[in-house]
């Protein structure tokens, strides 16, 4: 591994800083109402020194969403690699996604209530490297599906859209967890999201 130079290091770590401090301040404020200077005194830096690193605060936000999807896909991708039973492998994928949705409630809940008041330039740019993040995950899904067709522990489909259909109902269940005005966690949706999606693709030996 190349090691990097000391104004590097700094670099990185400035940018961090900056990145730990907007996050908090996004989750307890919401978008709108969070100004650079705010981050900035957060961050304890100059609010000079942010427009360095970000261009505008919609790319501090974006850049947020974008480092987080990256870190879920990170934990995902690991657990669908490992050599366990199709099933399995999902059930701990989906466990790993409701965990990470409910440790980043107020962060995420914020796109989910201002998304759409967002600058659309830096929306668009952001939404292709989630989407080509989401596009790996979705493939390496359908691999694993497949897989679980083969030992017989899936009906056969479509890999590809089987992914799709799972993330899916994976998604309005977040949503609606995120939109919701009662509060329950959204951890205990597991059985319920495995049973509607193994109902219609598991082996019926396998649920006798």
């Amino acid at each position: 591994m190349e090691k990097i130079g000391r104004k590097e290091r700094e670099h990185l770590a400035h940018r961090e800083e900056i990145l730990r401090a907007a996050e908090k301040i996004f989750a307890a404020k919401g978008f709108f109402q969070t100004t650079m200077s705010e981050i900035a005194q957060g961050a304890e830096f100059g609010t000079g020194t942010l427009y360095k690193y970000f261009k505008s605060k919609e790319d501090l936000y974006f850049t947020l969403i974008d480092e987080k999807t990256g870190e879920i896909n990170r934990l995902v991708k690991d657990e669908l690699s490992r050599k366990t039973s199709a099933i399995e492998r999902i059930k701990k994928v989906l466990i790993l996604e409701l965990e990470f949705m409910e440790q980043n409630r107020d962060f995420f809940r914020i796109y989910t209530s201002e998304g759409s008041r967002f600058e659309w330039s830096v929306k668009d740019d952001c939404g292709k490297k989630i989407h080509d993040k989401m596009v790996d995950y979705i493939q390496l899904l359908a691999q694993v599906l497949k897989q679980g067709m083969k030992a017989g522990e899936l009906k056969p489909f479509a890999p590809l859209d089987l992914a799709h259909a799972f993330e899916g109902i994976v998604h309005s269940f977040i949503f609606e967890w995120l939109i919701s005005p009662e509060s329950y966690p959204l951890i205990s949706k597991v059985e319920t999201i495995l049973e509607i999606f193994l109902k219609g693709t598991e082996k019926m030996e396998r649920r006798k």
